[in-house]
C-alpha cells in the first residue's frame, strides 16, 4: 500500500492504517474499500496514518503520573460541541481549522483543565474516534491544554484481553484515590478505597427535549430501586418458583411469569419510602408492562425500556454505553442476572445485585442491601 493520489477518487473517505512494528501497516477502518481496490487492480490508494492507543500506553501514563487523583473527560460527548448550541472556545486560524476539521471546544474546558491540574488532579480525554493522539493533542495544545492521558478509539480499549483489562483496573485503583468522570449530562465521582460513588450530578443539558415523564427530573429525597425483567422478574417456571398466572383471557396477552414474591417485594419497597423502576434493555412497550404488574397489584413508579434508554441515554453518543445506565434516572440500587452490568454499576455510578438462580430469600436479601445503601448515601 502506498501513500497518494491513484485512480480512487481523492474524496473518498481515506483508508484508515495503523503503523505496525517493526515495519508495515494494519487496516483499522476501510477493509471493504481496500478490498475493492485490489479486485479492481487499483495499486495506490489514499490512507491516513493513526497512532491509536494501547493497552501499553495507558500503563505507561499510570506509571508517569505523580498525582492520586483523575479526571476523565468525554471528548465526544461533552468538549466537542456544536456552537450554534453550545458556546464554544474562539475558532482556530483558518488554516488550522480545516486541518482539526473544524472541531469546536466547548467554552471554558481549557480553564476547568488547568482549574483541575492545579488541584492536584491528572486530566485524562478520551473519544470513541478513529483519530491519533498526536491529532489530539495538537488540538487541544492550539487552547494551551496539555493533558495528562489522551485515550482514543476508546471502544478499542472495552475489547482489551481480560488480564491486561484487569491489571490496568488494578492499577487505576491503586494509584488514583479519587475519579471524577465527565459526561455532558452526568459526573460520576468515584472513591477507590471504599469502591463508592461520593456524588452523581444529573443536570439537563441545553438543547434537550424535556422529556413528559416527571419522575425523571423530580429531585426528592426517594431512594430509587430498579429491577431488570427479563431473567429477574420474569422467569421460567422449569427453573424458578413463580407467582399462579394470570386467569383466561389475560394469561393469553401476557404470558411472562413472575418471580414468586415479586409483587410482595415491590409493595413492601414502596411502603419503606423507595421509589421502584423498571429498567429493562427489552423493547416491550411502557403501556404493556403497566398492564401485566397492574393484575398483580404493583404500579412502579418510573420505566425504562430499551425504547427510552435510546432516546434519552443513548442518543447520538459515539460512546456505546452499557445497555443500563440507572444513575442517569438518579437509582441508587440496580438488580440484574447481567454480570456485565453489574461490574460496570461501579464505574457508572450506582450499585447492583446481580439475581439470577432461585433463591428462596431473594427479597430480603435485596431488601437489605437497599436499606445498607439508604443509610449510607441518603442519611
Amino acid at each position: 500500500m502506498e501513500r497518494g493520489d491513484g485512480p480512487w477518487d481523492i474524496t473518498d473517505e481515506r483508508i484508515m492504517v495503523e503503523r505496525m512494528y517493526p515495519e508495515g501497516y494494519m487496516i483499522i477502518n476501510g477493509h471493504h474499500r481496500w478490498a475493492a481496490a485490489l479486485r479492481l487492480g487499483i495499486k495506490r490508494v489514499p490512507i491516513k496514518i493513526l497512532n491509536l492507543t494501547h493497552e501499553d500506553d495507558i500503563i505507561n501514563i499510570i506509571e508517569r503520573s505523580e498525582n492520586n487523583k483523575r479526571a476523565a473527560i468525554d471528548l465526544d460527548d461533552l468538549i466537542f460541541v456544536n456552537e450554534a448550541e453550545y458556546p464554544a472556545e474562539k475558532k482556530l486560524p483558518y488554516l488550522a481549522d480545516l486541518r482539526y476539521n473544524k472541531k469546536r471546544i466547548r467554552l471554558g474546558f481549557p480553564a476547568l483543565c488547568r482549574f483541575l491540574q492545579s488541584r492536584g488532579y491528572d486530566v485524562w480525554v478520551f473519544t470513541s474516534e478513529f483519530c491519533s493522539v498526536d491529532h489530539i493533542e495538537r488540538l487541544l495544545k492550539r487552547y494551551h491544554i496539555t493533558p495528562d492521558g489522551i485515550i482514543t478509539a476508546s471502544g478499542r480499549i472495552e475489547k482489551t484481553e481480560e488480564n491486561k483489562k484487569k491489571r490496568i483496573r488494578e492499577m487505576m485503583n491503586k494509584k488514583y484515590i479519587r475519579t471524577i468522570t465527565l459526561y455532558n449530562d452526568l459526573m460520576i465521582v468515584v472513591n477507590s478505597q471504599t469502591g463508592d460513588s461520593d456524588q452523581i450530578l444529573r443536570r439537563r443539558s441545553r438543547g434537550l427535549k424535556k422529556t413528559k415523564d416527571n419522575n425523571a427530573g423530580n429531585i426528592n429525597n426517594r431512594m430509587r430501586v430498579s429491577f431488570d425483567l427479563d431473567e429477574v422478574l420474569f422467569v421460567y417456571p422449569e427453573t424458578h418458583k413463580t407467582e399462579p398466572p394470570l386467569k383466561f383471557p389475560f394469561n393469553r396477552i401476557y404470558k411472562e411469569r413472575l418471580r414468586l414474591g415479586t409483587p410482595r417485594l415491590i409493595n413492601r419497597l414502596q411502603g419503606l419510602g423507595y421509589e421502584v423502576w423498571v429498567y429493562t434493555s427489552s423493547f416491550r412497550s411502557e403501556a404493556y408492562i403497566k398492564g401485566l404488574f397492574r393484575h398483580y397489584g404493583v404500579r412502579f413508579d418510573g420505566i425504562v425500556n430499551g425504547t427510552r434508554h435510546l432516546k434519552e441515554v443513548q442518543r447520538d453518543n459515539k460512546i456505546t454505553l452499557p445497555q443500563k445506565v440507572p444513575s442517569r434516572y438518579r437509582i441508587s440500587l440496580h438488580v440484574d442476572d447481567e454480570s456485565v452490568i453489574c461490574t460496570l454499576a461501579r464505574q457508572y455510578g450506582f450499585n447492583a445485585y446481580q439475581l439470577d438462580a432461585q433463591d428462596d430469600d431473594w427479597e430480603e436479601k435485596i431488601v437489605e442491601r437497599a436499606e445498607q445503601i439508604k443509610k449510607r448515601e441518603f442519611s
